[in-house]
């Protein structure tokens, strides 16, 4: 029996170093979010922050991040994905270095301005760099799980990390710990990840990606305004019809581009329409379950920041006992199954949030919460990002683009219809019921309706991912 190649097993053992690193760096930009989150009370303090800009720290990472999703996407696969991973750490490592030494309010929304631009790059690239190192086989479905399960725990230790650098250290930190990890890991993906394959010469369609970036960022925002304004408020209409606009716009430039943005061939697979269908549905789920537990956690059960993060624990086992499974079941169970199942696990885990009560402890009302959806929206996200990228060739950037763009306009989307259902049910209820249990109604009516949707969608993707019979 000959020994393995020496040259075979030292490529081997940097694809997964740089699998590693490429990890980092996507749960550096994702946890961006939900660390500020934390930090927000002590930097307005420190600031000055009115109440609109508190609400624009967290608005325009999430406005930068969802609206340069696409953009990033095609700029990886025409200049290269390594090349735009790097770059995209980079910037986000000044951006970081930038907030965190923040003098004004001006400079530090600036500054999450430039890390949510460079941090979709990363977003972008990300996904398509562990599609490439990994195309097929057994070590795809073990790259994929070891995905869900870093973004799991890490989605949950950073609410500890964050609670424990704002009440040890400075809020500062929350931003500034990001520069160093995000230079460790760009000079370890350049000593480690493969440059990966270009579209060559193809153009980058500039005029395409800056008309859907307009188009997401006004989603984006228009989706915020819904939740701090309302639905009636004009603002609101104004800004999503101009987003319906340009998107219609663009959908007519796809068609008549000789070199489309996003090319067509990406969404005629089921099997990867079903897959970009359940992300975007399961970030409806995801992003405002979490906004619900949290509000619980800190509204009713008077948790601190700290306890909130410790809170979330369970959540991120819950992903890495699920990402083990997948890894056993994947060769057995077809992607549309296991989608459709992801998904109504995640449809009960937000169903579960209409038998909290005034008497809810965290054992009895937010433990199994947290367990369902983490292993719910982990085989969504595990399976939806393996399928969608998979045989994507030098449209790998752009299919991880949709992955994550399509996560994110659901998150933005879910969190401001859901908390404006439980905005306008708590207000209609509070001069009958009391603030508590007024409260407590809204989220029941918000979770029947979320749930709703992805029980819904869950239907949809099954159906969709039906093989045709044979005659």
């Amino acid at each position: 029996m000959t020994a393995e190649p020496a040259t075979t097993r030292t490529g081997d053992r940097r694809r997964w170093w740089a699998l590693g690193f490429v990890l980092a760096g996507n749960l550096a930009v994702f946890a961006a979010v939900t660390m500020m989150n934390v930090a927000l009370p002590d930097a307005q303090d420190a600031l000055g922050l009115s109440d609109a800009s508190r609400s624009a720290v967290v608005t325009l990472y999430s406005l930068c991040f969802g609206a340069f999703m696409l953009l990033g996407g095609r700029l990886a696969d025409v200049l290269g994905l390594r090349r735009c991973l790097t770059a995209g750490l980079v910037g986000f490592a000044a951006a970081s270095l930038l907030g965190g030494l923040a003098p004004t309010a001006e400079v530090l929304l600036a500054a999450r301005a430039l890390q949510g631009m460079t941090g979709a790059l990363v977003a972008a690239t990300a996904l398509a760099m562990i599609s490439v190192m990994f195309p097929h086989g057994p070590e795809r479905a073990r790259a994929f799980a070891l995905f869900g399960m870093v973004m799991g725990m890490g989605t949950a230790a950073s609410f500890v990390l964050a609670g424990v650098l704002v009440d040890g250290v400075s809020w500062r930190w929350v931003m500034l710990i990001n520069t160093p990890l995000a230079l460790g890991v760009t000079f370890g993906l350049v000593r480690t990840a493969p440059p990966a394959p270009t579209a060559g010469r193809s153009r980058l369609g500039l005029g395409s990606a800056l008309l859907v970036t307009a188009a997401l960022g006004l989603l984006v925002l228009g989706f915020d305004r819904a939740s701090a304004l309302g639905w009636a408020h004009p603002l609101t209409w104004v800004l999503l019809a101009s987003a319906v606009a340009l998107l219609g716009l663009f959908s007519l430039l796809l068609r008549r581009s000789q070199n489309p943005l996003i090319p067509p061939r990406l969404l005629a697979d089921r099997q990867r329409l079903a897959a970009f269908t359940a992300v975007f549905v399961v970030g409806i789920g995801m992003f405002a379950g979490m906004f619900i537990l949290t509000t619980f956690l800190q509204g009713v059960l008077d948790y601190s920041a700290l306890m909130t993060g410790l809170a979330f624990l369970p959540f991120g086992l819950s992903a890495i006992a699920t990402s083990q499974l997948l890894t056993i079941v994947s060769p057995r169970i077809q992607p549309g199954p296991r989608l459709g199942v992801g998904l109504l696990i995640a449809a009960v885990a937000i169903a579960s949030f209409m038998l909290l009560s005034g008497d809810s402890t965290y054992v009895t009302g937010i433990l199994p919460a947290m367990l369902l959806l983490g292993a719910g929206g982990t085989i969504v996200m595990v399976t939806g990002s393996n399928t969608a990228t998979l045989g994507a060739g030098t449209d790998s950037g752009m299919a991880s683009a949709l992955v994550n763009s399509g996560q994110q306009i659901g998150a933005a989307l879910g969190t401001a219809l859901l908390t404006a259902i439980m905005a306008a049910t708590t207000r209609r209820h509070i001069d009958q019921a009391g603030e508590l249990e007024a409260t407590l109604t809204g989220y029941g009516h918000a979770s029947a309706v979320g749930a709703a949707i992805i029980a819904v969608s869950a239907i949809g993707v099954l159906v969709l991912t039906r093989r045709p019979a044979t005659r």
